[in-house]
């Protein structure tokens, strides 16, 4: 089985210590990076991840991290959801649950807290049936939507567990085109996540059968494959990237709107495509005025409604946002290697 092969991988690996990802810091403000440097040298050295998600707005707030792994993500949201919030982490791999869990009391103190604002338990993405409905504000995963059988269900899982206006912050790999049917019990190709992963299309439509809003991209991350597994998987390219999409409530639909930022900072980068700037109004289209209007980030925003017929992009594909930065002379160092 796929599953117990990636679950095998990851237990060993968290032992022998014989492979890490890329950090993607590119993507990070001053105040990331300073956490993520006072993480715990082990969390760290055991990070399998395809991109650190950092949603704004967290402070009080209940947070999921679906396949924490060693709770790199866990601890950095940690500090930024302050002692009244809550993060709870839950892994496939044993390994790395205990891991996470001797670890907590060396992120509690360096946060200054009396109290772990932390939990973390063995579990299945596929179903957290111990998680009652509408429990958490945001939900995050970093690198492990691909390595699950089952997509829709663990997308699912995700709609039922987070409340109205909640919000799915997922990183993960996605692939140019299908892999080989010949491929997907290749345990190899599985846990590293390229013949389970989706490609734009399956992201989209897996999203809108739970209920989700169209994912928006906010980064990428490039991923290598050596020669042989070009060879084994031609024409085929492979990245990480991260994507937000919201549980709006089932009424308080807006049509389009003027939207202005008010928020302490300079701007918001809402995505690839979108950074609101202070007291600049910005037309956007009825989906994304309803995520501003229902979502923790209504606090930031002044919404008006508008004539306007402005078609805010989404389901933008990582490949072209990745040709387009090579154009630019934009150079990103790789998120791990298939060797």
């Amino acid at each position: 089985m796929v599953d117990q092969a990636a679950r095998d991988f990851y237990n060993e690996t968290c032992v022998k210590l014989t492979f890490t990802c890329g950090v993607n810091d590119w993507d990070f403000t001053p105040t990331i990076k300073d956490i993520v440097a006072k993480l715990h040298p082990e969390t760290m050295k055991r990070y399998y991840g395809s991109g650190f998600i950092v949603p704004g707005q967290l402070e009080g707030l209940s947070i999921l991290d679906i396949g924490c792994g060693s709770g790199s993500l866990v601890f950095i949201l940690s500090k930024l959801v302050g002692p009244t919030g809550r993060i709870v982490g839950v892994d496939f791999a044993e390994n790395l649950i205990a891991e996470s869990k001797a670890r907590e009391d060396f992120h509690r103190e360096a946060w200054g807290y009396e109290k772990a604002n932390t939990e973390f338990f063995f579990g299945n993405a596929e179903n957290l049936s111990t998680l009652k409905d509408n429990t958490f504000d945001v939900i995050v995963s970093n690198g492990v939507f691909c390595m699950i059988t089952d997509k829709n269900k663990v997308f699912a899982e995700a709609f039922r567990l987070l409340k109205d206006g909640g919000e799915l912050y997922l990183s993960d790999v996605y692939a140019s085109q299908r892999a080989p049917p010949e491929l997907m019990d290749d345990k190899v190709c599985w846990v590293f996540g390229l013949t389970g992963s989706q490609v734009r299309e399956e992201l989209h439509a897996s999203a809108r059968a739970a209920g989700f809003t169209t994912p928006v991209l906010t980064g990428v991350g490039p991923v290598c494959l050596s020669p042989d597994y070009q060879e084994k998987l031609p024409g085929s390219r492979y990245c990480c990237a991260r994507n937000r999409m919201f549980r709006l409530p089932p009424s308080g639909k807006r049509g389009p709107a003027k939207v202005t930022y008010k928020g302490s900072e300079e701007e918001f980068k809402w995505d690839i495509n979108l950074t609101f700037k202070s007291g600049e109004p910005v037309s956007v289209d009825g989906e994304l005025a309803t995520i501003l209007t229902n979502s923790r980030y209504g606090s930031l925003f002044d919404v008006a409604d508008s004539a306007d017929t402005a078609v805010t992009k989404r389901g933008q594909c990582p490949f072209d946002f990745l040709d387009q930065l090579t154009a630019q002379g934009v150079t990103l160092p790789y998120v791990y290697t298939v060797a």
